[in-house]
């Protein structure tokens, strides 16, 4: 069984069914696109491109928008999972896409690599060369108190150190 990677949400897939109204050809250099500014981490086509696009394409500014930001994220869940062109293919066929299954696989397979390596460059929320230096847990439960007798309320903190040349940084997350 593949791993589920896209939502079963109805706007996800309308967005993404979007896809089966565009021509493959140009829907083909429509995924190239996308998944190269992906990487970069820039905004895939300007506001010329886009009224270009919906005239080429046949689609209205909200479902050109949609189609944009459905076809972002299935390649940045495809990236984040390190997904093969297969996976991502049978995952997309469940959101009900067909006829551009083809177009999807060929650039996953051409050019997935490259936003495979670009999100694994990416700090954790960190600037610069940041490296985990230190992790350390706790988990509290408060089983009673003054008030009520019996009562469960687990805590846990996660911290976590990094190190960039510069600094010293400390995350500390909360867990409810």
């Amino acid at each position: 069984m593949a791993e589920v990677l896209l939502p079963n949400s109805s706007s996800f897939t309308n967005s993404i069914q979007l896809a089966n109204r565009v021509p493959i050809n140009r829907f083909s250099l429509f995924l190239e696109r996308i998944i190269i500014k992906l990487a970069k981490e820039e905004k895939p086509f300007n506001e010329a491109e886009v009224s270009k696009l919906q005239q080429v394409l046949g689609l209205t500014a909200e479902e050109l928008e949609d189609l944009i930001d459905a076809c972002n994220f299935t390649f940045e869940q495809a990236a984040i999972h390190s997904v093969s062109a297969t996976n991502l293919v049978d995952s997309l066929k469940l959101s009900g896409l067909s006829s551009s299954l083809a177009a999807f696989q060929d650039i996953w397979t051409r050019s997935g690599h490259i936003l495979v390596t670009a999100f694994k460059e990416k700090s954790l929320s960190a600037p610069g060369n940041s490296q985990l230096v230190d992790v350390r847990w706790r988990v509290h439960v408060q089983v009673a108190s003054s008030n009520e007798r019996r009562q469960r309320e687990p805590m846990g903190i996660l911290q976590m150190n990094l190190s960039t040349p510069e600094k010293e940084i400390i995350l500390m997350l909360h867990l409810l």
